[in-house]
Order: C-alpha cells, then structure tokens, then sequence
C-alpha cells in the first residue's frame, strides 16, 4: 500500500507554521506569494462561538462499537469491484505531454533481494475482555465523528476540494479536482466503510485532470493529495482497482512535466497549461526545502507499480544534489528551509523541522523502508543529519512539573555554523518528528534515539494536556533548560514571557520584568510553561496524535492510547459542527471561535491515526506499510546488501584500526564490513576500551546479544594491531595493541607535524585541476581603535578570529588575516584636542598608549558634562516651544554651547582631515604608527599574526563618494535634513534595518560608507571567496545595514560573500569613562599568580626550563579559556 514497508509517518505540511523568530523577521516576506495554503491557513470570515463544556474532555457514553473488517486480523477479502480497465484518452495518461529537457540516461529503478530490516512494531499480546471492550469502544466514537464530516463533505462539497464546516458549501484549493474525496480514499477502507469507498472510486473515475480551476500548481501538494490519495488507496484496497493506479498515473505523467528544467529540479508553483502548451520553465531560485524533497515516497511508488523508471529518475536527481549538499550548507548535515532550485543551491541561514522543510527530513528512513536497504543512501543522509538535529533544534523546555521532555524548535545560523540564534519554538506540525525519530531508531538500530523519540513524543502531549482546551497551539515557545536538572523556576519564566511578549499598549508602567512577565502571562492566558503562543490556532492537524500512534505501536505502552483518547475527546468538544469539524481560533479560551475551514488531512490524516491507534494492530501494521506526506498508506517491497567501508587512514591513522577490525569480525558475523565499520565507536572511559561494538545494532535480538558477543569475541582472530576483544554485556570492546598504535600514529604525527590533521585538498578551487588555485577567504578581527590601550573587550573577536583563520589554513584555504583599525573618524579628533591641551612628549616616548589613553579619559570628563548641559537646555527649550514662549534666548545659549564645545572642535579638527589638512594628518599618522606597533606586542603574546594593518583611513574619498553616488543613482538614499540616509523602512522586506545615515550634512563620512567602499576595496584586491567580520553582536544592525546596501547597489555577489561572525560583548569597558581593563594587565596577573603557583612545589619547578615563560603561557591560555568558556554568544 502506499505506505512503505513499515508504516512511517509521513505527515502533512499543514497550516500557516511561521517558522521562527528570525524566521519571520528574515524570510517571511519574501516568502508571501509562495506560501502554499497547507502552510497558510487563512481564518474564514464565518465563525462560531464555542461554549466550555463543563467537563473539559469527558468520557462518551458506552455505545455499541461500529463492527469493521480492521477489528480482526487479517480484514475479509473485499467486494469483488466493479469494472474499470478503462482508461482515459488523455494525453496525460499517455505520457504524451512535450518535454524540452529530455533525460537521457534513466537512474534505474533498485531492484534485488531486500536486506533484513529490524522490526518496528511491538509484539502485542493477548488483550484482556475489559481492555478489548474499552478500545473498541474508544474506536466506534472516532469512526463515529469520521462519518460524521464525511457525511457533511458529501451533502455539502461532494467532489470538491474542501468543505466548509460552518456555513456549507466549498473552498476550491487544490486545482478542484476533489482533494478531500481522493485524500480520504484509504480512511475509508481502514475504516471499513467499503460501500463510501466504492461511490468514492466511481466519483474519482470522473476526474479530468486535463483541466483545472487553479491557473497554477502547487507540485508538493498535488502529490501528497491526489498522487498519494490514489497510490494509497490502490495498495490498501489489494490493488483491486485498476482506475485507482490508472488514475495515478495520470496524475503523475501530469506532474511530471513538471520536472522539464534545464537542471531537472521541479517546478514547485507550476504554470501547468502554459507547460501543456510547450512554453520552456525553470525551477525557482527560492523555493521551499520541503516542496523540493518531499516528493519521494509518491514517485518511487508510482515507478515500483508501473515498472516506469522515469519517475524514479525524477525524484532520484533530487536526493542526488541533496546528499551531494548535505555537509556544505551553513549548518552541516541539514538543509536551510529556502532553497535555489533553479542554481540547485542551498545557502540560506534558517533551519528548522517544523513547516517549510519538515517531510525532507521525515521521507528519508522511510524510502529506505520503501526500497528495502536497496541503497543505502537514505540511511547515510538521515544518519548525517541525527547529530546537528539532536545537537541544535531538540531543546529541553522547563516547566512546572519538570517533566522530561523535548520540543523540536528551529535555528538561524549566522556564519560557518559558529554563531547559532535558537529560537526555541515549537510548532504542532513539528511533532511528526517523534514518531521520525522513533521509525529511524529502530530500521537504523540506533537504540539511544528511541528515548530521545519518547521525550519528543511526551512533548507535544504535554503541550496538549497544558491548555485550557487540553489541544495544543499552531506555534509557542518556551523557556529552553540551563543544566540537566532543569528545575522550574517561575521568575526566569516571567522574564521569558515579558521578553516574548509583543504587548505595547495597555502595559502598566513601572512593572519589573517578572511583574511584567506576570502581567502578560495573564492577559494572554498562557499556561505555566508557555512563554509565548505566536499561533493559538488548532486547524484540526495530525502531526502529534500521528507520532502517539506510532510510539504506541513501537512500545505497546497503553498510556500512549490513554493520551490519545484526551486529545481526540478535547478536539472533538471544541471543534464540531453540525456539519463536520471545524479549526478554532484559540486553544486558550475557554470559549473559541470555529474558523469556517476544514482541511481535508482531518479525514485523511488525522481521523485516520485517531483510529489506527484503537484499532488491531494488524491495521495499519508499520512492518508492512510506509505512511506518507499524507499518511497514505504506501506496501513496503525489497531490500538489498550492503557495501565496503570507506576509511580515511591517511588522514585519520585510527581508522586503520577500524577497517582491520571489520574485515576480521565480517566472516566471524555473518554481517557486512560496512555495517560493523559504521558502529565501531570511540569509548570513554579509555579503561573500557579504544573502541566498542554494541551487538545489538547489528539486527541480534536482544535476548541473544550477550551471548553473541561472548561468541564473536572468542572466534575473533588473532590481530597484530589489536588485542582480544573483550565481551561486556551485549557490547565488544577492543584494545589497540600500543606499539602497533605507536608506529601508526606517532610516526604520521612526527612525519606531519603541524599539518597533521589537515587536508589542503578542501580548500582546492578544483580538486581535479589544482593549477586553478586555492580559494581565498579574508577574516577581519580584532580591529582596536588606535591611540587605545588594547583591553579586555577586544579579545574576543582577536580569538574567534585567529581560530577560524587556522582553520581555515588546515582546510587548504589562502587566508588573509586583516586588521581594520579604527583609526579615522571624529574620536580621533577629540584625542588631537587632548594632545593639545594636556599631551607631554616626554610620557609619550615613554609609554605612548598609556599616555593618550590618560589625555582621552581627562578631555571626556571635561566633554561630558558640557554634553549634559547642551541636552538639558534642548530639553529646556522644547518644554518653552510647547508653552508657546519665545526661545531666542535658549537657542542662543545653545548654539554658544555647542560652537564652544570639545566635540565641536572634534568634528572640526576632523573635517579638517578628511579635507586634506596636512599638519593634522601629521598628528593622526604618528599615533597611528605608535600603537601599531604597541599592538603587534600583544598580539605576539597571543599567538596572533596579521598579514594586513588596513583601517577606516585607507579608504579613499573616491571609493566614498563612488557608493554614495552610486546610492542616489539606484534612487536608494535621500536626503535627510541635510544629511543622506538610506530609508530601509519603506520596503517592507527590509523594514527590520530601518534608516541608515551614509554622509553627514558637513559633508563627512560615516562607518557605514567607509565599509561599503572597504569591502569593494577587497573585492577588487584580494578577489577573495568569503569576506568575514568578526565583529562584536553591538554590530549586528550595521552589518545587516552594510550587507543588503552592497546587494542593493548592484553587487549581489560581493554581498553573498560576507559572512557575520557575532559575539557577545564585554560589559563594562569605557574608554571615555576609564573603566577598561588593560589586556596588557590582566595577562600580567594572571601569568604572575600562575608563576605563585608553579612556586609551590619546588621539585616540579625545578624541572621547568624557563618557569616565567611557561608561567606567562599559562596565564594566557588560561584568559582565553575563562573568555570563551560561557560560550561566544553570551555577554557578561
């Protein structure tokens, strides 16, 4: 059926899921006209207050349960069916629609004996009288409400896409072909509702697909409804009914035009009759993960049962440039939610499970189902993507009960995966990823992921018995744990939900953040837990009660069945009508409004699980059929072998000892060297072994598995690199003879040296053709103010940024490491001012930093309060206009003020620089030149080189008035009282980054117009591959400012090739105040204190060469640690 081997999840890319915080913030308007309705879930203007009922999830009464063929294994033969050989004299039925792009060579179709696959569904016993009786029960009343909105879709939307539940009638969705009649096909066999399936199929058999009421196709949803409504049915029923396959082919010839692209990746919002008509197309360069991969399960199927390997072929192209992609996306082992089809691309920053990329990851175990292990591929890509899902979009949330659960949530990734923004949110649709998980633990025999499936799972029921409604919300977050105790702590979750909080009016003022938290947490009726709920909506989705019924049926844990039965009584209380079932508004009020929708995964996902999960288990048996997007029900077929390992000694000597050990213990296992190669791991402690073997996950039942690794250990042959293994339960562990271990990988580390662990060929341009060079990235860090001492704040970025400049060397890239110095602007002005005032060439030649740091402290203190002064007459001066009293007086105090005031002369004595002035630039080279060189003392002390000192001075004047000129010319900026600015706030896209000033009204330039003609400076020079910043997270708004000013001015290029490397900020630094803390300083007493330690004991101390040295070495590395120790994003 259409539900491969065993019956995966696959689930329905429902409802209007905003990804993320930064989601929304960075993707969603673009995304606006792409949006699909299962994303998209518009509110109806019919509606329907819903009273509380007074019970919140009452028991029904005892009723008779509706006997169905599914009670009973195996179901009775069904009606023989009528007569429907006929096929369609359509040229979409025979394959005859034009292609531009024909494919030349087919990727055939796997095909050979299948490999074994573990079980996945429990073995359940026998059931007891009163169990049997309260399940059946359970069952009569789901099926009870599916013919209930099954009878209102056939009196009121017969034949069309949906039903609307409140007032009647239909909504046209999905080209009009009839999606919640096809979609529910498969619902109505399960259910045994045979003579409703029957009138189904004759109504189906009048589709023409040759015709439709939408001008454009939405190639995702097409599939998972009607290719995967009609493939399910035909294999649910016994492939009896030929139309049903007819049927699908007929669809799947019409989609597959779709795929008629110079790159083969489809069309995912397809102008279907202008392809009809011959017009060329092309994939989309921003089009949905999900859109894209999640076509899989329908196209093999279809190919298995016609023997047709185009459609293979079709989706096979498109797992291709997936595995090719997986680990060089920004996040490796996932893919962005955006992706560019049309350049197969994936360089997008968010990441996420949840809506717009979920069934990409959700089809992958399950078309390894599909094609019994035939190709090992699926397992590869879903293994791959486990550790950074496990590692970044699971979360643990705190909440009152402490329960252990998990939440999975999304992620932005700023730069190479080194700063990664959580925003620990979680979505209803994200659920599927319980049961995911669960079907990938047991297939993949990764028996640890089976808790972390469970923790999912207890998630989102959770989430559902926390509500006033007892459903669970569209979209909320909530507060992620600190430490593995995760003890609810009500203050912390207050200041999440004040933070959260999108509240502005009404807001009582003076609120602390926990009594603001309060405050909104009771205006918004979020339960304990919840620190937001962006989406109270319930739009009838599967996804949480899907991943229930599969963890049920893989553990026989009837509290999965208990919940169940809360969730469907809550639903079922709040969202009928008397036509059918309704989406509600609200799942916090006690009293929601119906919103006129119903979808038709309610009777084609969700009503079906609800039933499956009190049914036998002979229904729906996850060993037999593979769930798809839809939950259509897909027959499982063959499997096949598996393949040699692939080693890397030459740049891991340890995996020679991985290969030796699994061609010695393949013929002793009977098992493939690959599988063993692939679960040798590294073991902690090391007395337990350099490397282990868990026996089980290797296909031995678990009863057998001590036994069997007691067995293999004695069989296993005597080894010349490793000793005996050892039997520890159901584990091998194995020892790695020390002076094999000595020669292999002591020897490669004395023969490498410094370049052991590298690999030059990453960073090749062409690793076939090397004389095309190595690709060059420039990591800009650091980066002082001169005239500055340089202190604690600056460390940071001097670290992050000399890290990734190594690593990136050991990758074989050509890095450029460059100082740009902030070394121009009107702060050097007040310190040319100071000079003048209090500057002392004796202390200057003496110690030259320290000196103009003293002066700028001493001209700030006299600045400041004359600052204060002129604010407190402006804000005097406004309070005298809005009196309506004259204000000459006051504005001439003003302006007496300010022509007198230290940062007047600053900006004067500054302008006076940009002009050309040749005695102040006199002054600003000398103190430039002196703290260079104070600088590359420190640096030294850290390790650190620079191949260029630039700085805002070495832009020219040129370049400035080039991008401006260049700005107006795009009609970008505007003129602003008197100075140009950059209005981002008038393009809905780029609201977010609001107003950018690029020339002051004197004429002078600003930061953000030196670094936009900086990094074209670069460009031009360096012709580099990557430009990064590593900047401070202070600077987030002005990098974003920079970035999106350069793609704007018509260098879409040079701006792709930025990267932000952000951190958090060391608090507390003020040059102007003098409250910084001298690196210079702090490293002395750290490597004193540390040299006071050594002392202590004497033997060791004498032993040590140069102590003071080592004691300094010491010191350092112990600042650098301590800074980076509470992680990079974190302030303090």
């Amino acid at each position: 059926m259409f539900l491969p081997r065993r019956k995966s999840t696959v689930f329905a890319l429902a409802g209007f899921v905003a990804f993320s915080l930064w989601y929304f913030n960075y993707v969603q308007p673009a995304l606006t006209p792409l949006i699909p309705s299962r994303y998209s879930q518009e509110h109806s203007s019919q509606s329907q207050s819903i009273p509380a009922p007074d019970v919140p999830a009452p028991k029904p009464p005892p009723q008779t349960p509706i006997k169905d063929h599914e009670t009973v294994p195996p179901p009775p033969p069904p009606p023989p069916p009528p007569s429907r050989d006929r096929v369609p004299e359509l040229s979409l039925q025979a394959g005859k629609l034009s292609e531009h792009y024909p494919v030349k060579s087919l990727i055939p179709i796997p095909n050979g004996p299948s490999v074994e696959i573990p079980r996945i569904q429990h073995e359940f016993g026998t059931e007891t009288q009163d169990e049997k009786a309260e399940r059946e029960e359970r069952l009569a009343m789901v099926k009870k409400s599916f013919v209930h909105s099954w009878q209102g879709y056939k009196k009121n939307a017969w034949k069309e896409d949906e039903l609307l539940p409140i007032q009647g009638g239909y909504a046209t969705t999905f080209g009009g072909w009839g999606a919640t009649l096809v979609d529910s096909l498969d619902s109505l066999w399960i259910m045994g509702l045979k003579d409703d399936f029957e009138e189904a199929v004759n109504a189906v058999d009048e589709i023409d697909f040759s015709i439709a009421k939408l001008e454009e196709l939405n190639l995702f949803e097409t599939t998972i409804r009607y290719l995967g409504g009609f493939l399910g049915a035909y294999d649910i029923s016994g492939e009896k009914y030929p139309i049903l396959l007819n049927k699908a082919k007929e669809v799947g010839n019409l989609l597959y035009s779709a795929f008629d692209t110079p790159n083969r990746m489809p069309v995912t919002r397809w102008k279907w009759e202008a392809a009809k008509k011959g017009a060329k197309q092309e994939a989309h360069p921003n089009a949905l993960l999900a859109e894209v991969g999640s076509l899989t399960l329908e196209f093999t199927r279809l190919a298995q049962l016609t023997n047709d390997a185009k459609f293979y072929d079709a989706i096979q192209r498109i797992t291709n440039v997936l595995d090719e992609s997986q680990n060089k996306t920004v996040l490796p082992g996932l893919w962005p939610v955006m992706m560019d089809a049309q350049h197969a691309k994936f360089d997008d920053v968010g990441f996420t499970l949840g809506g717009m990329a979920d069934s990409t990851y959700e089809y992958l175990p399950k078309q390894h189902l599909l094609l019994g292990g035939l190709t090992q591929q699926y397992k590869k890509m879903y293994e791959a993507t486990m550790a950074p899902i496990t590692k970044h979009i699971f979360f643990r949330p705190m909440t009152p009960d402490n329960a252990d659960i998990l939440v999975s949530s999304g992620v932005r990734v700023n730069g190479n995966a080194e700063v990664i923004v959580p925003d620990f949110e979680g979505q209803h649709l994200g659920c599927f990823t319980g049961g995911m998980v669960g079907i990938g633990a047991k297939i993949f025999s990764r028996p640890d992921d089976l808790m972390t499936a469970r923790r999912l799972v207890d998630g989102c029921v959770w989430a559902y018995n926390h509500t006033q409604t007892g459903i669970m919300p569209e979209i909320f977050t909530m507060v992620p744990c600190t430490d593995d105790a995760c003890k609810w702590d009500e203050g912390r979750w207050l200041k999440f939900v004040a933070i959260k909080s999108h509240r502005i009016e009404g807001v009582p003022e003076g609120l602390s953040d926990e009594e603001r938290g309060r405050w909104t947490a009771g205006m918004d009726r979020l339960p304990p837990g919840f620190s937001s709920i962006k989406d109270k909506r319930y739009i009838l989705r599967p996804e949480a009660i899907e991943s229930v019924f599969i963890f049920y049926r893989m553990t026989g844990e009837k509290k999965y069945q208990d919940a169940a039965w809360r969730m469907f009584t809550a639903i079922e209380n709040y969202t009928r009508t008397e036509i059918a079932n309704a989406a509600i508004d609200d799942v916090t009020s006690e009293t929601p409004v119906r919103a006129d929708r119903m979808e038709s995964f309610w009777l084609a996902e969700t009503l079906k699980y609800f039933y499956a999960i009190f049914a036998h288990p002979g229904v729906l048996d996850l060993d037999k059929y593979v769930l798809s997007k839809t939950r259509h029900s897909i027959l499982a077929t063959a499997k096949s072998n598996g393949h040699k390992p692939t080693a890397f000694e030459a740049s891991n000597p340890v995996d020679v000892y991985r290969s030796h050990i699994s061609e010695l213990l393949a013929p002793v296992a009977g098992k493939p060297a690959k599988d063993i190669y692939d679960r040798l791991s590294w073991i902690l402690p090391f007395d337990k072994g350099d490397l282990t073997l868990p026996v089980p996950s290797l296909r031995v039942p678990p009863k057998e598995a001590r036994a069997t690794a007691a067995e293999w250990g004695q069989k296993f042959p005597d080894s010349d690199l490793v000793e005996k293994p050892l039997a520890s339960g159901t584990h091998l562990q194995f020892f790695f003879k020390p002076q094999p271990l000595l020669k292999v990988v002591v020897s490669s580390i004395l023969q490498k040296k410094s370049l052991y662990g590298t690999n030059p060929k990453l960073g090749l341009r062409d690793e076939s053709d090397p004389s095309k060079g190595r690709r060059r990235a420039i990591i800009d860090f650091s980066s002082p103010n001169i005239a500055k001492p340089f202190h604690a704040g600056h460390l940071r970025s001097t670290v992050i940024g000399g890290f990734l400049a190594n690593l990136y060397e050991a990758a074989g890239w050509d890095v450029v490491r460059l100082n740009y110095l902030g070394d121009w602007g009107r702060q050097f002005g007040l310190l040319a001012i100071a000079f003048a005032r209090f500057g002392s060439e004796e202390k200057l030649k003496k110690d030259p930093i320290g000196h103009l740091f003293d002066i700028y402290v001493e001209i700030n203190n006299i600045s400041r309060p004359e600052e204060q002064e002129i604010k407190r007459k402006k804000e005097e001066h406004a309070q005298v206009l809005t009196d309506g009293k004259d204000t000459a007086d006051l504005e001439m105090q003003i302006q007496t003020l300010e022509t007198k005031s230290v940062n007047e002369q600053a900006r004067q004595y500054f302008k006076r620089m940009e002009d050309g002035d040749e005695a102040a630039l006199a002054t600003w080279r000398r103190f430039r030149e002196l703290s260079i060189e104070r600088y590359k003392k420190t640096y030294s002390r850290l390790n650190i080189r620079y191949d260029v000192y630039s700085g805002e001075s070495t832009v020219e004047k040129e370049r400035m008035d080039h991008a401006v000129k260049k700005l107006e010319e795009t009609g970008l900026c505007e003129v602003s009282q008197g100075a140009t600015v950059v209005d981002f706030t008038k393009n809905p896209k780029t609201a977010k980054l609001g107003k950018a000033l690029v020339r002051k009204k004197d004429g002078t330039s600003l930061y953000l117009t030196r670094d936009v003609g900086e990094a074209l400076k670069r460009v031009e020079v360096y012709q580099p591959d990557k430009l990064i910043y590593v900047v401070a997270s202070q600077q987030d708004l002005h990098l974003a400012q920079l970035f999106k000013i350069l793609e704007l001015m018509g260098h879409p290029e040079v701006a792709e090739k930025c990267q932000h490397i952000s951190f958090g900020m060391v608090q507390g630094m003020s040059s102007r105040k003098g409250t910084v803390k001298f690196l210079d300083d702090i490293l002395r007493d750290v490597g004193e204190k540390m040299h006071e330690v050594m002392q202590k004991n004497q033997v060791k101390y004498g032993q040590v060469e140069n102590p003071e040295q080592t004691a300094d070495t010491l010191g350092i590395t112990a600042v650098m640690v301590q800074d980076m120790a509470a992680g990079k994003l974190w302030v303090y």
